[in-house]
């Protein structure tokens, strides 16, 4: 039995830091992987499934050296959490969000610093 990939656009492993506004405030987290279409992370907060947030990614920009990163911007939606319940034993937890926003020239950012890591 093979396995079929689900994913519309391509998936890079990076651990970069991010800001996670939300409800409860801002927090930070580590990415583990992210596409144009989500971002998967590790952040000693529990976020709530479906949970609406705020991110903010710094993107290291290679070869360019007046500019040494960019930040991007988006909205997204909690759509997985690891392990699924809050549990005071657990240090780091991992979620994945949705972008439900992300503007043209995060996009543009986002875009050319995955197909640099393709």
């Amino acid at each position: 039995m093979s396995f079929k990939e689900r994913r519309r656009t391509p998936r890079v492993n990076v651990n970069l830091p991010i800001i996670v506004s939300g409800e409860k405030g801002d927090e930070n987290g580590r990415t583990l992987n992210i596409s144009t279409n989500g971002v998967y992370f590790e952040s000693p907060r529990f976020i709530d499934p479906l949970t609406k947030v705020q991110m903010e990614l710094v993107i290291p920009l290679a070869g360019d050296k007046d500019r040494k990163n960019d930040t991007v911007s988006f909205d997204g939606i909690v759509v997985r959490v690891e392990p699924e319940k809050e549990d005071a034993d657990t240090a780091l937890y991992r979620i994945a969000v949705f972008f439900t926003f992300l503007n043209e020239s995060s996009l543009e950012i986002l875009s050319n610093f995955i197909k640099d890591r393709l």
